[in-house]
């Protein structure tokens, strides 16, 4: 993952940092990340209120710089290597703390909800308007972002900052979304890609609602059945559903569905991440380019 420079604003107050990690829940006897540790202005922080920090960057000159100020930290390791390509431990508790490139909000989002262990908090700089997808209702409607973190995670805004508090000052609104993960996952790790399957399938139909985008799968009374007993109108469209709705229809797709039905979602979610894919690396390279330009100028 090549860092871009004009995705990640660096916040000016240290004390300002100090305030908001200090009442956090990071803690001194703990592992904490760093991700994208640029110029060390989190990692310094993170180290007076954590046992041990893991400063990950992939620039060279920034990952440099990070080992002129911390190689002789006690509690500080710097590492060298990209973000989405870091294994995160298996066998230790950990959390997460970063100021990360926004461009690759979704990657990295995606990384860490992925981990066989997940860290125990999170904490991501992030676009006010990007952190809305991941919280879903009350806040906003559902969508399939919402709907995959709220399996694993409690997601909620920590603190929202002021333009001020960064150089550059950034265009957007940002914001400190906090990701707690939940002592007990409501999917569990073996129905994982079913579960993001099935809900890619109900989403992606262009149907007028979720009855007709699951008209292959339910049968109409089967479906009546669903929204009778988990409260919703049978006019719906899927990003209406609470997250519970939907894993009661998916509870009951998973217990209830013959098997030739159930082929019908197959690989929908890893379809949507190669096409997400192709289409991120066309708004970077655009992205890239324009900042190459302006920063000429």
């Amino acid at each position: 993952m090549r860092q871009l420079k004009h995705s990640q604003n660096f916040v000016k107050n240290q004390a300002l940092l100090e305030s908001i990690i200090k009442n956090s829940s990071i803690c001194n006897k703990g592992l904490v990340f760093d991700l994208g540790a640029g110029h060390g202005e989190i990692t310094k922080v993170l180290r007076r209120y954590s046992k041990e920090v893991v400063a990950i960057e992939k620039d060279k000159k920034l990952y440099n710089e990070l080992l002129n100020h911390f190689g002789l930290a006690s509690n500080v390791k710097v590492v060298n290597q990209d973000i989405l390509k870091y294994n995160f431990p298996a066998d230790r508790n950990y959390k997460i703390f970063s100021n990360i490139p926004f461009n690759y909000t979704a990657d990295i989002i995606r990384k860490l909800s992925g981990q066989k262990h997940l860290a125990d908090d999170t904490y991501l700089f992030a676009q006010k308007q990007a952190t809305l997808n991941y919280l879903g209702l009350p806040k906003v409607k559902e969508s399939l972002k919402s709907l995959f973190i709220k399996s694993k995670f409690n997601p909620s805004v920590f603190y929202r900052f002021s333009r001020n508090d960064f150089k550059p000052s950034p265009r957007v609104e940002v914001v400190l979304l906090r990701l707690e993960k939940i002592a007990n996952p409501l999917i569990s790790t073996n129905n994982d890609i079913e579960w993001k399957n099935f809900v890619v399938y109900g989403f992606s139909q262009s149907k007028p609602s979720l009855k007709k985008s699951f008209k292959h799968i339910f049968t109409d009374k089967q479906f009546l059945r669903l929204s009778k007993d988990l409260k919703f109108d049978i006019k719906s469209k899927p990003s209406d559903l609470s997250v519970n709705q939907w894993l009661g229809i998916y509870n009951f797709f998973r217990d209830n569905v013959e098997m030739n039905k159930k082929s019908l979602i197959k690989n929908y979610y890893q379809s949507l991440i190669k096409q997400q894919g192709r289409l991120d690396k066309i708004f970077r390279t655009r992205t890239d380019r324009e900042w190459r330009k302006n920063s000429h100028k």
